[in-house]
């Protein structure tokens, strides 16, 4: 087998076989159509994606339950503590570590769970560790107004 790599007359010779196609730009036209419309859809999901995850924070701060520690501090002497507050029957609180509670100041703190979580009527606890593992407790309910409620902890 003999190949030639000498001659142009050999690469330019076309098959009797061959059809060739003059008509590219029909096809380069379906492709472009295709290549717009495939972007145009692919924009308009990426748009309703972002306007349905915005609508859904809309609703879930809407639904929403919170709860505001109070802590006063009457002592002499900053403390440092941790703060927990958990719903009635939960098994996981929401934890504050390290917090200062200045001397003759109240500090608040806000805690917020889903309503689901947290169904009017359902009770909470909120409770302050500070110095030598001493702490305070404070009880609540979630009422059906819709306000954030409010605990007050007064601790030395």
């Amino acid at each position: 087998m003999k190949l030639n790599f000498s001659g142009i007359n050999f690469i330019k010779q076309e098959s009797p076989h061959r059809v060739i196609n003059t008509k590219k730009t029909g096809s380069k036209r379906a492709a472009s159509i295709f290549t717009m419309t495939l972007l145009i859809l692919m924009g308009s999901v990426a748009v309703f994606w972002g306007l349905k995850d915005v609508n859904a924070q809309v609703t879930q701060s809407e639904s929403t339950f919170r709860v505001i520690v109070e802590v006063v501090n009457n002592g002499n002497l900053d403390e440092h503590g941790t703060i927990h507050v958990s719903m009635d029957g939960s098994r996981n609180p929401q934890v504050l570590n390290n917090q200062l509670f200045p001397a003759f100041q109240t500090s608040t703190f806000t805690f917020t769970f889903s309503s689901s979580e947290a169904p009017v009527g359902k009770g909470f606890v909120a409770e302050v560790i500070y110095g030598d593992d001493e702490f305070k407790r404070a009880y609540g309910t979630n009422t059906p107004a819709k306000t954030p409620e409010v605990v007050t902890i007064t601790i030395p």
